[in-house]
């Protein structure tokens, strides 16, 4: 039931599509006021009383509503304030809907201010509640506060957490290193990745997991350095960071076992990393790990 529900809700949206044309249309060439309060959609506990039993017939009916409220608002001033409270009711009436959240939860967020980030990750909290076994309402709300408020304390631990549930794909925990090593959240990856590391016995997977502590080992160490540089002379590093090594700051700028190369950031006011592929190191990088473990090396520690 819940396959066919879905598969009817997408034939809904796609079905809508024509709808959304013939408003944006019937807009621009005669806009009229619209009379939209949130006393129109009930709370989910009274609209199921409200709607005697028809619930699925209901949430059906509320989400076509929906979708048309979208694309009315999309074509005009792309603001959706009734939204969530239209999607909650839908969902709530019928939970084989899992598409209406996801749906809603993308043209919330898509506002892109704090309030909207709020709302949608808000719907993905229903949508937990719901279906507590779907990773995608844990990892959609971490995403949401790495893409548009970038705020990676927040992020990280939703997109940890949502990556190691059953179900999510193997790329999207190296897609959160990604996102730990663009968004400068190194702590909190280092200790979770350290916790990963403790509870993993696969031997392949404790490689990569050893690789990803001393990357965010060096990121950690060299932002610090560069911090104290800053305070003891007032200005930034340069680019390179030649300077933190010449004024003996750090030994030496370690490679970076991704590929890429450390360098400082000054707009951010850290050490990130110029590398791109760093959901997987190279077979390379993994040689140049056991030849390290052959010839241990303890992190870079400030002089």
């Amino acid at each position: 039931m819940g396959r066919i529900s879905n598969i009817i809700a997408v034939v809904v949206i796609v079905a809508a599509v024509p709808l959304f044309i013939h408003a944006r249309t019937k807009l621009i060439e005669k806009p009229r006021p619209m009379v939209e309060t949130i006393a129109s959609y009930p709370q989910s506990d009274f609209a199921k009383v409200m709607f005697l039993g028809y619930n699925a017939m209901a949430a059906d009916f509320i989400f076509i509503k929906a979708a048309y409220y979208f694309g009315s608002h999309y074509v005009t001033d792309r603001n959706y304030p009734l939204l969530g409270r239209m999607i909650e009711v839908a969902a709530r009436l019928h939970p084989n809907l899992s598409i209406a959240l996801l749906f809603g939860e993308s043209a919330i967020s898509s506002m892109g201010t704090r309030e909207a980030v709020e709302e949608a990750n808000r719907l993905l909290d229903v949508g937990h509640e719901l279906y507590p076994d779907d990773w995608n309402f844990v990892f959609r709300k971490g995403l949401n506060y790495f893409m548009y408020l970038n705020d990676m304390e927040k992020a990280y631990p939703f997109l940890y957490r949502g990556a190691r549930m059953p179900g999510a794909h193997t790329n999207v925990y190296w897609l959160v290193t990604k996102a730990a090593a663009k968004g400068g959240g190194y702590r909190l990856a280092h200790e979770y990745t350290l916790s990963q590391l403790k509870e993993n016995k696969d031997k392949n997977m404790q490689d990569l997991l050893e690789l990803r502590v001393r990357f965010f080992e060096d990121l950690i160490a060299l932002t610090e350095a560069a911090e104290r540089y800053k305070t003891d002379t007032g200005k930034d590093p340069d680019r390179e960071m030649t300077e933190l090594v010449k004024k003996r700051y750090v030994p030496v700028i370690p490679k970076e076992p991704y590929g890429g190369r450390y360098y400082y950031d000054e707009e951010k006011g850290q050490v990130v990393t110029s590398s791109q592929n760093i959901l997987r190191p190279t077979n390379e990088n993994l040689t140049d790990k056991k030849k390290d473990k052959e010839a241990p090396q303890k992190p870079i520690q400030p002089l």
